[in-house]
């Protein structure tokens, strides 16, 4: 039994953190369900709608269908990347060395995910939107979370309302990678800002395990490791992060006599340089300049938000930004830049205090989650 005074003490103090706790969930569910219900009217609604004329669009594994026309229905979230994930899932890897596209270039734990859920009944097309929206859901819960707890309920709400009305966040409903990754990055970060540092290597070993560039975790564990006179644990989990990787060059190594088929085979994709893409900027290529805006402007955010954000997150944020740069794949830069979690959460922290600039971002992402929704519908590239 609990004497009425210790109840009395102790029952103010956990009501306000659950009442909290449930306010954020709700604002998350909401910022979530209404994004997407967004990307869900404008592809399966407007996008079939719309008088454009049929188009022969260039899938990667099923070659060039021509007069493809946008009917509503689950194909419309597969895809681009999610005709990949759709043969990874259904019929496993293949690779030659050869110089010609293969599906060893996405990495395993995403569609080994869908793969399980497809054991359960479903269709590809059903199984990996869900698996997809749920663990980008996971990730707002996790993003939302960490911010309240580290800058404070605002910033945790505008950081999520903008990882969720970014255009980007098409990528978070669609049959792509962007969602899980976004989960187990997020929920690493969490983890080691919180010293749980066991956790924080478990997730980021499946992060290594879904894209390559979850690498940048390795350097952001050790780096804050070091400058924080952390435990030998912390520089454990650090190197455990590479796991996941290593599982997949294990597979490579094994199935295709090739440890490295999952960078070998990148010669098939053409990649933009920079020149390329300064150069389209200058003819007001909106494309290029999106992927000039995110990566160089999201640099600028981490440096100007240095003193705000945590050792944990600023440093992930750059490490990430170097991946990106090491890895020339700029194709997708803005794509990649988006799933870099640290970017939502300096937004939310310059949101918070400028609300207005705020709103009237928010307004523009909407607009152009609709354009890239509409557009990934048509076979458009998108990101």
């Amino acid at each position: 039994m609990i004497p009425r005074k210790s109840r009395d003490v102790i029952e103010p103090t956990l009501e306000p953190k659950s009442r909290n706790w449930v306010d954020g969930l709700i604002f998350v569910i909401v910022m979530w369900l209404l994004s997407r219900l967004v990307i869900v009217v404008a592809m399966q609604l407007i996008a079939p709608s719309l008088p454009f004329s049929p188009v022969n669009h260039p899938s990667p594994t099923l070659g060039v269908v021509p007069n493809f026309v946008p009917k509503s229905g689950w194909e419309l979230f597969s895809h681009w990347d999610g005709a990949w994930y759709r043969q990874i899932a259904t019929r496993g890897y293949d690779y030659a060395n050869d110089g010609k596209y293969h599906s060893v270039a996405f990495f395993p734990l995403f569609p080994l995910v869908i793969r399980g859920v497809m054991s359960l009944g479903l269709p590809f097309n059903v199984a990996g939107t869900l698996v997809n929206n749920l663990a980008f859901l996971g990730a707002l819960l996790f993003l939302y979370f960490w911010a309240q707890a580290r800058h404070g309920t605002k910033v945790a709400q505008w950081a999520t309302a903008v990882i969720s009305w970014c255009p980007f966040s098409l990528f978070g409903t669609v049959i792509y990678s962007e969602g899980l990754f976004l989960l187990l990055t997020t929920a690493a970060l969490r983890a080691f800002d919180n010293h749980q540092h066991i956790r924080a290597g478990l997730w980021g070993a499946m992060a290594t395990a879904t894209r390559a560039t979850g690498v940048a975790l390795i350097p952001t564990f050790l780096w804050v490791a070091w400058r924080e006179h952390r435990a030998a644990i912390a520089y454990v989990a650090g190197l455990a992060i590479g796991v996941g990787l290593l599982l997949f060059s294990g597979y490579c190594a094994i199935r295709f006599g090739d440890h490295l088929a999952f960078v070998h085979v990148q010669r098939a994709w053409w990649q933009r340089d920079w020149l390329n893409i300064f150069a389209e900027v200058l003819t007001l290529h909106i494309g290029s300049w999106t992927r000039v805006v995110m990566f160089f402007g999201g640099g600028y955010l981490l440096w100007h938000m240095r003193t705000e954000l945590s050792r944990v997150a600023l440093t992930y944020g750059f490490c990430t930004l170097a991946v990106i740069q090491a890895t020339g794949a700029f194709n997708s830069v803005s794509r990649y830049v988006y799933g870099i979690v640290s970017l939502s959460l300096a937004l939310g922290i310059l949101f918070a205090r400028h609300p207005r600039c705020g709103y009237v971002t928010m307004g523009l992402f909407g607009i152009g989650l609709v354009d890239l929704a509409i557009l990934f519908s048509w076979w458009k590239w998108a990101g």
